[in-house]
C-alpha cells in the first residue's frame, strides 16, 4: 500500500510539473527560420479551396496547411474528414534543404525533396532514400507548388504506377482564411 500511495504521488508531480516545465522551455526557445522553401511555405497557413479534375470532372478540394513543432513544419491536410484524407508533411532536413513525406490514400509514405526553386515555383521529386517500389507500387512521384501571390497557389501532382508516369493532377487554391 505504502508503495502505490509513493507512485501515485511521483505520477501526479510528473503529470502537474511536466507541461509547467515544458511551458518555461518553451519560452528559450527562438523562433524557427527555415530554408529559403520552406519560409515560402509557411506563409500558405490557413484554408484553402480548390478545383481539380482527376478524371472525372470537376471537383472541388478544400486544403489547410497548420505550422507545428515550433514552427519547424507545416503540416498539409487535404480531403479532410474523408475515407480519402491525405496528410503531406514540409520541413528542413539536415542539410536545410525541404523535405516532405505524404501520408497518401495509396497505403504508402513517399518521401520527396526539393529539386529546383524557379521563380515563384518548388519543384519536389521523389527521393532516393524514400521507402518506395518504384517498380511496382503507385505512388506520388513528383509535386510542383506554384505561388500566384499569397492568396492564390496551383499544385500539380505527379502519380506513378508500374514505373511509369499515370497521371499529373493540378489542383488550383485560392485562400479563404
Amino acid at each position: 500500500m505504502k508503495f502505490n500511495k509513493v507512485f501515485a504521488g511521483v505520477v501526479a508531480l510528473f503529470v502537474f510539473a511536466a507541461p509547467q516545465a515544458m511551458a518555461e522551455e518553451g519560452h528559450q526557445h527562438k523562433p524557427y527560420v527555415g530554408s529559403q522553401a520552406f519560409e515560402q511555405m509557411k506563409g500558405l497557413v490557413g484554408s484553402w479551396e480548390g478545383t481539380m479534375d482527376a478524371g472525372k470532372g470537376p471537383e472541388k478540394v478544400a486544403l489547410s496547411y497548420k505550422l507545428t513543432a515550433f514552427d519547424s513544419a507545416l503540416v498539409e491536410t487535404v480531403f479532410e474528414g474523408t475515407p480519402h484524407e491525405m496528410v503531406s508533411v514540409y520541413h528542413d532536413d539536415s542539410k536545410r534543404k525541404l523535405t516532405m513525406t505524404h501520408y497518401c490514400s495509396e497505403h504508402n509514405q513517399p518521401k520527396l525533396t526539393l529539386t529546383s526553386m524557379k521563380g515563384n515555383q518548388l519543384n519536389l521529386d521523389l527521393s532516393k532514400d524514400s521507402d518506395i517500389d518504384v517498380a511496382k507500387e503507385a505512388h506520388i512521384h513528383a509535386a510542383s507548388i506554384q505561388f500566384d501571390g499569397k492568396d492564390k497557389v496551383v499544385q500539380r501532382w505527379t502519380s506513378f504506377e508500374g514505373g511509369k508516369e499515370r497521371q499529373v493532377v493540378e489542383i488550383a487554391y485560392k485562400r479563404v482564411q
